[in-house]
């Protein structure tokens, strides 16, 4: 679904600030589990390699590769993982929002 023109434009403004976001939410996992790792370093190193993969392959569903005709899921995605605010969602046009809550009423 290609999204309005104001809703591409405001995605790639919001875009930094998301990865950010994102990013930081792994750090906190990463140092939840690099705290807790004395006496299980082997075991702490496994959760953590298991966490890089799975985080990033959401970086990717959030962020690879946008274009207008895929755009809607990466926001969808991006609410999903609660990287999306509800205020920042709110910025999107009704029919982006719509499409949002629909396709997450769905998964």
């Amino acid at each position: 679904m290609s999204i309005p023109e104001k809703d591409w434009k405001l995605f790639r403004k919001l875009q930094t600030e998301l990865t950010d976001t994102a990013c930081e939410m792994i750090f906190r996992r990463v140092e939840d589990i690099t705290n807790e790792r004395h006496g299980k370093e082997h075991q702490s190193y496994l959760e953590l390699y298991r966490l890089i993969e799975f985080e990033d392959n959401k970086i990717a569903e959030m962020f690879n590769n946008p274009t207008r005709n895929n755009v809607s899921l990466k926001i969808a995605a991006l609410k999903k993982h609660a990287v999306l605010s509800d205020e920042q969602l709110q910025l999107f046009s009704k029919e982006t929002q719509e499409f949002v809550h629909s396709f997450l009423h769905f998964q």
